[in-house]
């Protein structure tokens, strides 16, 4: 379908943080290369930016695919 008007706004991107069990941090920094990954007592902590749920829950299956276990997660408003 063709749209004859000027494109809509960007859209606008959420700071998500996501905590997982384990420390996965240069496995994780090779599959998730647009997060930040740091690992903190037996734990890796994600942040990455996400631009709606789809892509929020992509990231969440990613790592679990990797084997990680979710403790926490929190998206900014």
């Amino acid at each position: 379908m063709d749209h004859d008007g000027p494109p809509g706004p960007a859209p606008a991107y959420r700071t998500a943080r996501i905590v997982v069990r384990g420390e996965f941090g240069t496995i994780l920094a090779a599959a998730l290369p647009d997060c930040e990954c740091a690992t903190l007592s037996g734990e890796t902590h994600v942040k990455t930016q996400v631009r709606d749920d789809a892509e929020l829950f992509g990231v969440v299956e990613r790592l679990r695919s990797l084997g990680a276990s979710v403790i926490s997660l929190s998206v900014d408003p």
